[in-house]
């Protein structure tokens, strides 16, 4: 579970979003570090027992978190921190773009689910030729029950294509997969959800749910022709 001060730590970021209050603060900041660090510790170790490649992969805790700090080269935005923090468990951590497991931590719009939201070209070729070769596969994985009553928003990503210019390929269901430019799930959940004593608990069973998809989107990557 986080503790309720993390989420409260965040939402008076979010008001006083300026160097000399986050320096004021510093020791409540690290109180709140410590403890989304202590939590993504506790997910691993649960993510581990389902997923034996997340076992093998020897993450470590505090470089699954994206960083308060904002990059504020190239943003209209020039609040320094991020009022919010993202838990990314990739077994390909170090390589990036491939398939994993998230955590959205934002006070009032807390995010779970996992895949990929954006990827490389060369991955996004190879995912849609999986997906025209193997359909069958991932529409059995994201049309059963409880994939779509555990992520009713179903498949998301960072955009789509208007059209998919592959005459090969006939089937129209297939077409509107092959569109896509991510293969991610999320959902929100209730912030009273991560602070309450089963948080863990709930939360693995979306990664679970997302399991699969991540699975097939990871083999259609590491294929080697």
């Amino acid at each position: 579970m986080i503790k309720q001060t993390s989420l409260n730590f965040l939402k008076e970021l979010k008001k006083n979003n300026s160097k000399e209050w986050f320096e004021q603060n510093k020791i409540i900041y690290q109180d709140y570090k410590d403890d989304i660090i202590s939590f993504t510790d506790s997910l691993l170790t649960e993510l581990a027992k389902i997923d034996l490649s997340i076992a093998n992969a020897d993450l470590i805790p505090k470089k699954c978190l994206t960083r308060v700090n904002r990059d504020l080269r190239f943003s209209k935005d020039k609040t320094p921190y991020k009022n919010y923090v993202l838990v990314v468990l990739n077994k390909n951590a170090r390589h990036g773009n491939t398939a994993g497991y998230f955590i959205h931590i934002e006070p009032g719009n807390i995010m779970v689910g996992g895949g990929i939201w954006q990827t490389t070209p060369e991955y996004l070729k190879k995912i849609r030729k999986e997906i025209s070769y193997s359909y069958e596969e991932i529409n059995g994985i994201i049309s059963s029950k409880i994939f779509q009553d555990t992520f009713p928003s179903g498949i998301q990503g960072e955009n789509k294509l208007k059209k998919f210019n592959n005459f090969s390929e006939k089937r129209e269901d297939v077409i509107e997969l092959l569109k896509m430019k991510g293969f991610c799930t999320k959902e929100n959940i209730n912030d009273d959800v991560v602070t309450s004593a089963d948080a863990i608990k709930i939360i693995i069973t979306y990664f679970k749910t997302t399991k699969p998809l991540i699975e097939y989107l990871n083999k259609a990557i590491e294929f080697e022709e």
